[in-house]
């Protein structure tokens, strides 16, 4: 079903030829992005690998703009322009909420009213279906399976069912003040916060019978299972990794995940100075 790390000039757009093979145009693709952290150079670079093509290719954004990097306003200013689908991160949701999170940058707090307004307006939302894939910043476990059972293991409704009770949520939020977190929906289990990684979750607790792509954590920190034991269970892992970079880095690797046909190909590499890709391994 998928292909994890495959390189090479996939075709389109940004950056490349918008060929497919014998060059035909290639069929229009999603690219999943998440965990850009004020840093432009991982939008850019899977874009430019990706091949993307503005107007023809589909773009979701799964969550974290801000915080880590200097140009968080750069990174949502650049979704913007490419219509690209937003969905809500745990350092997105620390600033509209107005709470602390680690590595929360003071600077990111003006970001507040124009998350509140997405929020207000349905244009920031939790989770997506995209050809029967969910999406979402952290990924779902099953916490949600009676839901999932009873929407008749519908992924698109399910994720209508989820934004709809994770808008309500924050909408209380903001009127009571913050409390205690609604259980699944804002707590540890939340697709915006959960660490598939922690002990109590791992491959065996993630929703079965449906294919997930979600950011939060990068594999190479991993240390209970591998990247691996995650995709064969269905979710594929698309954070770049920002762990331990300052404002002033321009970092060059990228990380992202193509839907196409139904399938899910995940590509991750560097970008080098020549513009250049080099494969990871």
């Amino acid at each position: 079903m998928c292909a994890e790390m495959v390189t090479g000039e996939a075709a389109g757009s940004i950056g490349g030829s918008g060929r497919g093979m014998a060059g035909r145009p290639a069929a229009p693709f999603t690219l999943v992005v998440s965990d850009v952290h004020g840093y432009p150079e991982l939008l850019e670079n899977a874009l430019r690998s990706a091949g993307f093509r503005e107007g023809i290719d589909r773009l979701v954004f799964a969550g974290d703009f801000l915080d880590r990097g200097g140009h968080a306003r750069e990174c949502l200013q650049r979704l913007d322009e490419l219509g690209a689908e937003t969905l809500i991160g745990n350092h997105d949701q620390a600033i509209a909420l107005g709470y602390w999170i680690g590595e929360q940058q003071e600077a990111n707090k003006t970001f507040r009213e124009p998350l509140l307004e997405r929020l207000r307006t349905r244009r920031l939302d939790l989770v997506t279906s995209i050809d029967g894939v969910l999406i979402s910043h952290a990924g779902l476990t099953r916490v949600f399976a009676a839901d999932f059972d009873e929407l008749g293991r519908d992924p698109a409704r399910l994720a209508a069912r989820l934004n709809d009770e994770y808008h309500a949520a924050v909408q209380q939020q903001l009127e009571r003040g913050r409390e205690l977190p609604e259980p699944r929906i804002l707590d540890e289990w939340s697709p915006q916060r959960l660490r598939v990684d922690d002990a109590d979750v791992g491959p065996g607790r993630l929703l079965d019978g449906v294919e997930q792509i979600a950011g939060h954590t990068t594999p190479t920190v991993f240390r209970r299972w591998t990247e691996a034991m995650f995709r064969a269970a269905g979710l594929h892992a698309i954070d770049p990794g920002t762990y331990g970079r300052g404002p002033g880095d321009h970092p060059r690797r990228y990380r992202y995940a193509v839907i196409q046909g139904g399938a899910v190909r995940v590509e991750a590499g560097t970008m080098e100075a020549a513009g250049t890709m080099e494969e990871a391994r």
